[in-house]
């Protein structure tokens, strides 16, 4: 059996072309056509872990978290938890945006105090 795509001979049984990748059942198409198959996806279908949260879900997990040590617990429980993907993934997003406040507000309290510091210095007279 020959390709019929560029003539390299095949194998018995194989299904493509080892020179130019044509599907040996004839043909000088590539790819096969796109499955006919439906593949319409709603969300009671999902398993639970990959069931997407509403906004008001959100909402309530920014508020939780604001609280300042029941929140830091649930934050860190919630960073690590595989129950809900999303709810992980928020949980670790809120320690990367708590992460960046910190080191803003740890920038602007050094230059304060450098400007304090260098204000204090100078001599008005």
């Amino acid at each position: 059996m020959n390709c019929s795509n560029c003539g390299t001979p095949a194998a018995p049984g194989q299904q493509f072309c080892n020179s130019c990748g044509a599907p040996l059942g004839g043909g000088n198409t590539y790819y096969s056509a796109p499955p006919t198959q439906s593949y319409d996806i709603d969300e009671a279908s999902l398993p639970p872990q990959y069931r997407p949260l509403s906004p008001w879900a959100y909402l309530g997990y920014m508020l939780l978290f604001s609280l300042p040590v029941v929140g830091l617990v649930l934050l860190i429980v919630f960073s690590f938890s595989d129950e809900n993907i999303n709810r992980r993934n928020f949980a670790r997003s809120y320690w990367c945006a708590l992460l960046v406040a910190v080191i803003v507000i740890v920038i602007v309290a050094v230059l304060a105090l450098v400007l304090r510091f260098s204000i204090l210095d100078y001599d008005f007279y």
